[in-house]
């Protein structure tokens, strides 16, 4: 009986992992403004038409995932 006095006690090691979202600052989730035009002829207006109003939609669109994406995770801390 004293024999299981002496025995060194079990020790068991738990890990337990934690997810902390880090979440960008508002003010990178503004919207993009539209870009002035400033031509004066119609291949400037078409040059305009073409880059900046798609990047101005390019930004917006990628603006509204992460405004969708931090709004998902704003609630779960």
């Amino acid at each position: 009986m004293l024999c299981s006095c002496s025995s060194k006690p079990i020790v068991k090691v738990v890990t337990q992992t934690q997810t902390v979202y880090v979440l960008p600052p508002p003010d990178w989730l503004e919207s993009c403004n539209a870009p002035v035009f400033a031509g004066r002829t119609n291949i400037d207006l078409l040059k305009h038409s073409l880059t900046q109003t798609h990047a101005l939609a390019i930004c917006n669109a990628n603006m509204l995932r992460l405004q969708q994406w931090r709004q998902s995770h704003e609630h779960n801390n």
